[in-house]
């Protein structure tokens, strides 16, 4: 569901929440005719903490997001210049090479993406890249000039693609989940409790309130799940890309 959806759908359901609470009157006789004293401030109290465990929490799925990004897009670009030098070797040679870039962006796009939303690996993947160091590193090729540049592409490619793997599935700590999600449920559910004489006035500050939480909660765990559809939704295009552009 997306970002948009969500927050309306809260909206409305927080609207009906409001409104029931406000029907009652023990409301108007115990919250809103009460003297609320420090409540105001003890309140904004709790909303300074959220702050702080937000911003901390969004600062690390951000750091996340990015190194993801940066992932992908270095394994296209190594896999691509491994396209291009394979004009320098023979034909059979880099015709088989080829041939498993290709086949190993296939199983990326089709494949490989399925496995890595749920944390795993795959295994025909895997195989692919087995096959093409095999390919690269036969016997009597080690000492070429070419082979260690061919080293070099092929080291960059595993390493981005192990990065790329850990940042797919790198999710925050459970007690940081419970605790953003603690903290968002409080500050909603007691921002029924700071009364304004004009109904229609305490809608507005006490939605505003409840909704930015709430968007800064869904936000946070929509980075949270990159590969998930979602605001930021990480997809194969810069595989698929390459692809069309090396197919032509």
């Amino acid at each position: 569901m997306k970002i948009a959806h969500k927050i309306i759908l809260f909206i409305v359901g927080f609207s009906g929440i409001f409104h029931l609470s406000r029907a009652f009157e023990y409301y108007h006789r115990n919250i809103l005719l009460a003297d609320l004293g420090g409540i105001p401030w003890l309140y904004s109290t709790i909303g300074v903490i959220f702050s702080i465990i937000a911003a901390f929490a969004i600062q690390k799925e951000w750091e996340n997001w990015n190194s993801l990004v940066e992932a992908a897009k270095s394994e296209v670009d190594s896999l691509e210049e491994l396209w291009i030098w394979t004009g320098h070797m023979t034909s059979r040679t880099g015709k088989k090479i080829k041939e498993l870039i290709v086949e190993y962006l296939k199983t990326i796009i089709h494949e490989g993406w399925k496995k890595s939303v749920k944390g795993e690996r795959s295994e025909e993947a895997e195989e692919i890249l087995s096959s093409l160091r095999d390919e690269l590193f036969m016997p009597g090729r080690k000492g070429s000039e070419f082979m260690r540049n061919y080293s070099v592409l092929l080291s960059d490619i595993l390493r981005q693609r192990k990065n790329r793997l850990h940042y797919s599935t790198r999710h925050m700590p459970d007690i940081l989940h419970y605790t953003l999600i603690f903290s968002t449920s409080l500050l909603v559910g007691l921002s029924l409790l700071i009364g304004i004489r004009n109904v229609w006035l305490d809608y507005i500050f006490t939605l505003g309130i409840a909704t930015l939480a709430f968007t800064v909660y869904v936000v946070i765990s929509d980075l949270d799940r990159p590969l998930q559809p979602g605001g930021w939704h990480f997809t194969t295009k810069d595989y698929k890309e390459l692809l069309q552009r090396i197919q032509k």
